[in-house]
């Protein structure tokens, strides 16, 4: 007797036991994903693109296609860029003069370079960069306007940077940034008066005619090398400056 009573209640046991291992079951897969999202939510900040990663990447890849392409002076051009961007000027310096090599007639990295030789407190080398450039573009306002700074700021060349921005202005229109230099002529204008010397107009460099200047950045890349659109537009020293070549 005391057998039979003990199946029924073995059976209800066991029935129970299974159902309650459904629900867990079925508990556990439903909140699974869900967790998953949570986490996945809680760490996405942790988790968003490093800028610095990203250029630095940029520059592996670059390396990994010059050593099939030692020659691009488009990828050179790219990687002193990025090292620009960095703040490791030197090596970016490095990559533009190797990129000048293949290409020597860019205003447009010269211009970039002439800027990064500032940066490491090479203003002769900065000056005489900028003159390259404007040489082969005497309407680059880029370094027009920059190598004005250097004149004033960092060789104390008064004469020189009058004559560069009054150059400036003949071809930067109304921008913004001929409206910043137009005070700055005015003042240089003024301590000459006082100093009672009248500094002779720079004559405009002589040079052979070239084809219409096209920006480094505009020319396709080469195949895998990375996109870097309007590289000149963001190395400016008094403001994002365009070098607007005509």
């Amino acid at each position: 007797m005391k057998k039979n009573h003990m199946v029924p209640w073995a059976i209800g046991i066991f029935v129970v036991g299974f159902a309650a291992g459904v629900l867990f079951s079925a508990w556990k897969l439903d909140s699974g994903p869900s967790a998953a999202v949570e986490t996945a939510t809680e760490s996405a900040p942790q988790e968003q693109a490093n800028p610095q990663m990203e250029v630095m990447a940029r520059i592996a890849a670059l390396a990994k296609i010059l050593e099939t392409e030692p020659n691009s002076a488009g990828v050179l051009t790219q990687m002193g860029n990025d090292y620009f961007d960095l703040g490791n000027y030197r090596k970016s310096i490095e990559c533009y003069g190797k990129s000048l090599e293949v290409d020597p007639n860019k205003p447009d990295v010269l211009a970039d370079m002439a800027i990064a030789y500032r940066k490491i407190g090479e203003y002769q080398l900065a000056a005489d960069t900028f003159r390259k450039a404007i040489e082969l573009n005497p309407k680059h306002q880029l370094a027009l306007f920059n190598m004005g700074i250097v004149l004033r700021d960092d060789l104390k060349d008064d004469k020189g940077a009058l004559d560069t921005w009054r150059r400036f202005l003949d071809v930067a229109g109304d921008s913004r940034f001929a409206v910043m230099v137009k005070p700055w002529v005015k003042q240089l204008e003024d301590k000459t008066a006082q100093s009672g010397a009248t500094p002779a107009e720079e004559p405009a460099p002589v040079v052979p005619e070239t084809p219409p200047e096209t920006s480094p950045q505009a020319q396709s890349p080469p195949t895998g090398a990375a996109d870097h659109p309007d590289a000149t537009d963001r190395r400016p020293m008094a403001g994002d400056e365009s070098s607007q070549s005509q």
